[in-house]
C-alpha cells in the first residue's frame, strides 16, 4: 500500500460513526512496509476531530525488529505483537528453517522488552503440534513472557483427537492461570482467556464467547478494495470474495452491506453438523469452514469440530469459576 492510499483509508474511516476507532495493521510482514508508520501520529492527530484512536500491537515474525526499527516504533508509540510458538527453535519448525534466525528473532525480542515494553507474544496452536502444548506456553512464561494470546490455526482441517488433545491442554492452562488469579497476581496475562473470565463474570455467556467482527470493522487491501472478513480473499473462492466486497476506496464502501453481515450464519453457506439452535459469534467465522489450500468448504464433521474447538476457552474459563469463586473473583 503506498502512502497516500493509506492517508485516504484513514481519513474515510476517521469519518465514520463511533468515538474511538481502533486501527490494526495485518500481513504477510507488516514491518516491510515500516516506511507508512513513519509520521503516522501526527497525522492521525492532525485529522482527528477529537475521537479516541488506538493502534493495536502489530503482529510480525520479529526478523525485522532490529534497533532501528524499535527507535520508529517508540517515535510513533506503536507496539508488536511477536509470533513465536515456543522458546526454542525445535518449536517453530514449521515457521522457521534457520536456527540463526531464530536466535536473532529471540534478541531482537529481549532487546524489545528491555528498551521498550513486555513483547506479547502471539503462539499459534498447529494441529501436529498441539500435544501438551500448554507446556509450551508455561515455557514462555518462566522466559520472562507475561502477556501470551494463543490460538488454533484455521483453514486446514483438525480430526476428533487433536481438538480433544487440544481441549486438555486448555484445561491444564485455565487451572494454571485460575490458580495465579486467586493468588492476586496480574502480572500474567494469558488471552483468550483473561476475556472470558471476564465475559464469564459479567454473565456474558456463549453467545458472546468468540470475537467475530464480521459486520463491524472494513478490512482493506493494498490495492484499495474493502472487505467486511479479513480472511474472506484468502480462500481462492470467487463466491466469497463477492459475498464480502463491500468495494473501494477510490469509489464507494457500502457500510450498510458490511452492518448487514451482522447476522450471517456460516451455514448459509457449509452445511454442518451443528445441532445449536442458539447461535454464537462463531457461527458468523468463515475462518473455520473453508480450506486455505483449496478455498473449498471443510466437511460437515470437520466444520462442527472447529465450531466445538472455538469455544473451548471460553467453557473452560466458565467451568473453572464456580459460583464461589466468581464471587471473590469479581472483588479482586
Amino acid at each position: 500500500m503506498d502512502r497516500p492510499r493509506l492517508e485516504k483509508i484513514l481519513r474515510w474511516f476517521i469519518e465514520q460513526d463511533g468515538q474511538e476507532k481502533n486501527i490494526n495493521f495485518l500481513g504477510g510482514e507488516p514491518l516491510l512496509s515500516a516506511d507508512l508508520l513513519v509520521g503516522l501520529k501526527d497525522f492521525l492527530c492532525e485529522i482527528n476531530p477529537g475521537k479516541i484512536i488506538k493502534i493495536k500491537d502489530i503482529p510480525t515474525n520479529g526478523t525485522l525488529a532490529d534497533e532501528a526499527m524499535l527507535k520508529l516504533l517508540k517515535q510513533e508509540d506503536i507496539r508488536l505483537a511477536f509470533s513465536l510458538d515456543g522458546a526454542s527453535f525445535e518449536d517453530n519448525k514449521f515457521r522457521l528453517k534457520n536456527e540463526a534466525l531464530f536466535n536473532k528473532i529471540l534478541k531482537n525480542i529481549e532487546n524489545y522488552k528491555n528498551t521498550y515494553c513486555l513483547p506479547r507474544i502471539k503462539y499459534t496452536v498447529l494441529p501436529a503440534l498441539v500435544k501438551n502444548f500448554d507446556r509450551k506456553i508455561l515455557e514462555l512464561i518462566n522466559k520472562g513472557y507475561h502477556d501470551i494470546q494463543f490460538f488454533p490455526v484455521v483453514g486446514f482441517p483438525w480430526n476428533r483427537e487433536q481438538v480433544q488433545e487440544y481441549k486438555a491442554s486448555i484445561n491444564r492452562i485455565t487451572q494454571f492461570y485460575m490458580k495465579i488469579l486467586k493468588m492476586g497476581y496480574r502480572g500474567i496475562q494469558i488471552h483468550p482467556l483473561k476475556d472470558d473470565f471476564q465475559r464469564v463474570l459479567k454473565g456474558e455467556y456463549f453467545d458472546n464467547a468468540a470475537l467475530c467482527r464480521m459486520g463491524s470493522q472494513p478490512v482493506f487491501m493494498p490495492d484499495g478494495k474493502a472487505y467486511t472478513c479479513e480472511m474472506a480473499m484468502q480462500y481462492n473462492n470467487p463466491y466469497l470474495e463477492k459475498k464480502f466486497s463491500i468495494g473501494h476506496i477510490d469509489d464507494l464502501v457500502d457500510i450498510q452491506k458490511m452492518k448487514s453481515l451482522k447476522s450471517y450464519k456460516l451455514c448459509q453457506d457449509a452445511p454442518t453438523d451443528c445441532t445449536q439452535t442458539r447461535p454464537g459469534a462463531c457461527c458468523r467465522k468463515i475462518c473455520l469452514a473453508y480450506n486455505l489450500k483449496t478455498g473449498l468448504p471443510f466437511s460437515p464433521k470437520e466444520i462442527t469440530l472447529m465450531l466445538e474447538m472455538d469455544s473451548i476457552p471460553f467453557l473452560a474459563a466458565k467451568e473453572a469459576l464456580t459460583p464461589r469463586q466468581e464471587l471473590a473473583m469479581s472483588h479482586k
